[in-house]
């Protein structure tokens, strides 16, 4: 197919690319080079629909800006390049190698987005078992089963769809559809864990944790905050509130607790009732409430818990 247009400079063809092409983003390119020698570097792994230079057009004539656009007609060229390319091909004149990755309209299609946790394999099944049970959803990118540090499988594998959908396809038709040799229960078919989640559990077992320390280094003999009546609760908020830690005294007495250990105790009764609040209400976060009280131990000075 030849060229259907050359509108600044970009190689353009009258047909389309395949509906899952990627519009990849190259940098680390020189700004001598023009679409004719991008070309020439890219073809090597498929047919190029599209190349277009980024130009400085404040410039007379514009000057590229050392990277560009380049469309494949199929997804399988973009990924060839980028895996033969990206952070290992250094072009002549340059200092560091080529950096190649979807444009940022392409982000809807993340991997995130098409990966999915498969649990509950049977651990006598390998790469190729699982591609032939989920093949018949869609093109698979990549297939793998976790294995632990003596190669054995752990009985669960990680499966990336071209697309989002044959994923989805794959959850519906699949979840819990079949038990398989040797595991308890069926087979668990989810998107894998995105960055986000991964970083949000971490989130949660800190304050976790934070708050067994607490409870084991400040509470002493009490059993918990479940125990204290709503008066106790409602003179430690006061207190606290009031920085007035005098008004602590017949607690004080009751516990055994110092100042600060009591306007610790203040903080957390805080938090509680605020987590406590907030379960209760719409759109509310118990965890960013729990962790501002938190936040309000390591400054005893604050009386605004």
């Amino acid at each position: 197919n030849g060229t259907a247009n050359k509108m600044n400079g970009a190689l353009d063809h009258s047909d389309q690319p395949d509906p899952d092409a990627i519009k990849m983003f190259v940098g680390q390119i020189p700004r001598s080079w023009s679409e004719k020698e991008l070309k020439e570097l890219f073809e090597p792994y498929g047919a190029v629909y599209q190349i277009n230079v980024l130009r400085d057009r404040s410039q007379n004539p514009p000057q590229s800006k050392g990277c560009c656009f380049v469309t494949f007609y199929t997804r399988k060229a973009a990924l060839e390049a980028q895996n033969a390319l990206h952070n290992i091909k250094t072009l002549p004149g340059m200092h560091h190698p080529i950096q190649m990755k979807p444009a940022d309209s392409e982000k809807s299609n993340a991997v995130e987005d098409r990966k999915l946790f498969i649990g509950m394999v049977s651990k006598k099944c390998n790469e190729n078992d699982i591609r032939v049970m989920f093949s018949p959803f869609g093109q698979i990118e990549e297939c793998r089963i976790l294995r632990g540090p003596d190669g054995l499988s752990r009985g669960c594998a990680f499966v990336t769809f071209s697309t989002r959908a044959m994923a989805q396809n794959a959850i519906k038709a699949m979840h819990q559809s079949q038990t398989m040799e040797g595991c308890s229960s069926p087979i668990v078919v989810k998107f894998a864990d995105t960055q986000k989640d991964k970083e949000q559990r971490r989130l949660q077992q800190q304050l976790a944790q934070q708050m067994q320390q607490l409870n084991t280094a400040t509470w002493g003999n009490l059993t918990g905050l479940g125990g204290l009546t709503p008066q106790y609760l409602a003179l430690l908020q006061q207190a606290t509130s009031s920085s007035n830690l005098g008004a602590f005294s017949g607690i004080q007495q009751m516990a055994g607790m110092n100042a600060l250990q009591l306007q610790n105790l203040a903080t957390l009764a805080a938090a509680a009732a605020a987590a406590q609040t907030s379960a209760t209400t719409t759109n509310a976060n118990p965890l960013s409430t729990t962790t501002g009280a938190l936040g309000a131990l390591t400054s005893p000075g604050k009386s605004n818990t």
